[in-house]
């Protein structure tokens, strides 16, 4: 069976490319290709914003130090891009006490969110990565994500043509475009939700 790859981002001023917590997830998924830490949040940032259409999941700190953002900060910008991308918000400190109620309530709110503590065992983290990894088999971008891996002469055919601009979209172009939770992709996860809906109800009144 083809194992579907992805990548892995830690923003974390804390943690190296050697640091035991990062060679433990390197060594628990043979499915990784890339692992990046990024001390620096701006520039750890940057790398998730332009990769947006990958397969990912970022592990952020949760507290950057003085005069820097917190991890909520990066949360609100990567959401103001994209909703799909997994994050997992990491804190040496208890919860309660040390993130203020507010930002507490952000992250309960948020999609396709995590909070761990940093002192849990590895195990763990390992049910969150797994957990995520599952959700990927349902997600419509990830099936056709696999579809495209299977049928990679279909990738640039048509799939969608936007009426308010003229544009024309391949498949291949679709599936970066609801990675990227541009218009155009949650217009097209929109259409295709009605699909589902009226398909379903269709064979419901046969029944």
């Amino acid at each position: 069976m083809k194992l579907h790859r992805f990548k892995v981002v830690f923003i974390d001023d804390n943690l190296n490319e050697l640091s035991p917590f990062v060679q433990g997830i390197r060594k628990s998924y043979e499915e990784i290709d890339g692992v990046c830490v990024y001390r620096n949040p701006d520039e750890g940032l940057r790398y998730v914003m332009s990769h947006l259409d990958d397969r990912m999941i970022v592990f952020i700190d949760w507290d950057f130090g003085s005069n820097r953002d917190k991890g909520i900060d990066l949360l609100k910008r990567i959401r103001s891009k994209t909703s799909l991308l997994y994050i997992v918000m990491m804190s040496a400190n208890d919860i309660n006490g040390n993130i203020p109620p507010e930002s507490i309530v952000e992250m309960i709110n948020e999609e396709n969110i995590f909070y761990l503590h940093r002192s849990k065992d590895f195990d763990v983290v390992k049910s969150i990565v797994d957990k995520i990894c599952r959700s990927w088999k349902t997600r419509f971008d990830c099936i056709l994500e696999q579809w495209l891996v299977r049928h990679p002469e279909d990738g640039h055919t048509e799939a969608f043509s936007d009426v308010a601009s003229g544009k024309v979209y391949t498949w291949a172009e679709i599936l970066s475009e609801l990675r990227k939770q541009s218009d155009v992709g949650k217009y097209f996860e929109g259409l295709l939700n009605e699909f589902y809906i009226h398909t379903f109800d269709g064979l419901r009144k046969k029944v």
